[in-house]
């Protein structure tokens, strides 16, 4: 593999962005086409290269067969199959693979096909499914050229979310497919779901340095890996409530849900707060900082004053400064709310509130994935033990 070299001033700001923009996909659309049409041009823009592709592998088969390309001719993916023992075959044990001179590289098949189209180097990362690699994700350059560190942690970051994309679309049709076919044995009709087609919302990062960049990336990163190797959202929301403190350096921190019956915030998670501020009473999702709840992120420098807070005297008392609010939002819909507590006064930037909003957006995708999961599940229950019952 080709040596990476050292990262570029402005690489850090476009990768956190890009990997923003693809895992908020996961939330506003509902086909995995799209994800992953969006995952490879966004892949392609951001390292400035000629093209890319990502290919599923076959299991039956052993072909990699294409699920998402940008940038490739019509000829060139025609070309013919590709058989995943003869077309870098190293990246399907997990490795990255760099080929500087593909059109003269034993490990490439179709190599004439490739100088037609153009094509010198391609860089290679496996897309990851749990334990396993389930595919590739390929870039192709014009030129002769090497791919920086940060770079190839930023394709890779890429396939993991693609990873994620899949896993979740396999595990909902699996479902959803037993689910289908065990009513049509009894010719029950099952209900089609519409997907949102809302637009997905702006997102503007404002430059900061480098370095600061690169964190906050690498955290992204780190909460989206695990969620690919574990399905219980409360691991995954108590990773996210951990690297917010650890980050942010604020006292505490809470995730509230709205419960629909009751109109209140309902705890689920929390960090660096006493029992006894957590036990102050019902918190209210009309009375506590309520434009949260209409997707606005809220600061509130001082809480000796703000009428928008439920429990001032409480706050003081806790030792807290100020409060930062954060909507969590999923498919179109505030799901609830994660809250920042300063134990001194301070200020957020714009780029730490877009950081905190993405954590929070990945923590709705954990959620509602996890509620989609358990309402299937447990409708597929209801049915099998409903059905034999009818049918005794």
């Amino acid at each position: 593999m080709a040596a990476a070299v050292s990262s570029s001033p402005e690489g850090g700001i476009k990768h956190f962005e890009a990997f923003f923009e693809v895992s908020r996909s996961l939330l506003s659309s509902a086909s995995l086409k799209e994800i992953l049409d969006l995952l490879v041009r966004r892949a392609v823009q951001v390292l400035d290269v000629k093209a890319g592709s990502l290919r599923l592998l076959d299991e039956k088969t052993h072909r990699l067969e294409l699920a998402a390309s940008h940038g490739l001719s019509r000829r060139y993916l025609e070309k013919g199959p590709l058989d995943a023992d003869q077309s870098i075959p190293e990246v399907l044990e997990g490795k990255s693979v760099i080929i500087r001179e593909a059109q003269g590289d034993p490990r490439i098949q179709y190599r004439a096909e490739k100088a037609q189209e153009g094509i010198h180097t391609i860089l290679t990362v496996p897309v990851p499914g749990g334990k396993k690699v389930i595919g590739v994700l390929r870039l192709y350059t014009e030129a002769p050229r090497d791919f920086e560190e940060d770079e190839l942690e930023f394709v890779s970051a890429l396939a993991e979310m693609g990873g994620l994309a899949i896993a979740n679309a396999r595990i909902h049709e699996k479902e959803g497919v037993k689910l289908s076919a065990l009513l049509g044995r009894f010719g029950v009709d099952l209900p089609e779901t519409k997907p949102f087609e809302g637009p997905a919302k702006p997102f503007v990062l404002p430059h900061y340095d480098h370095s600061r960049s690169m964190q906050l990336f690498r955290i992204l990163r780190n909460v989206t890996t695990a969620i690919l190797s574990s399905l219980n959202s409360r691991e995954i929301v108590d990773l996210i409530l951990d690297k917010v403190m650890e980050i942010m350096k604020v006292k505490g921190c809470s995730l509230r849900l709205i419960n629909d019956t009751t109109r209140e915030l309902d705890l689920m998670a929390h960090r660096g707060l006493s029992e006894a501020f957590l036990g102050k009473g019902p918190v209210s999702a009309d009375e506590s900082i309520r434009e949260t709840l209409q997707g606005r992120p809220v600061f509130i420098a001082d809480v000796t004053h703000d009428p928008r807070l439920q429990y001032p005297l409480e706050l003081m008392k806790e030792g807290i400064a100020s409060v930062l609010s954060l909507p969590i939002t999923a498919q179109s819909r505030v799901l609830g709310v994660m809250r920042l507590y300063g134990g001194t006064p301070r200020e957020y930037l714009q780029d730490e509130v877009a950081f905190l909003l993405a954590l929070a957006e990945i923590a709705g995708i954990v959620i509602v994935n996890a509620k989609l999961y358990e309402r299937t599940a447990y409708d597929l229950s209801f049915w099998e033990i409903t059905l034999d019952y009818l049918m005794q």
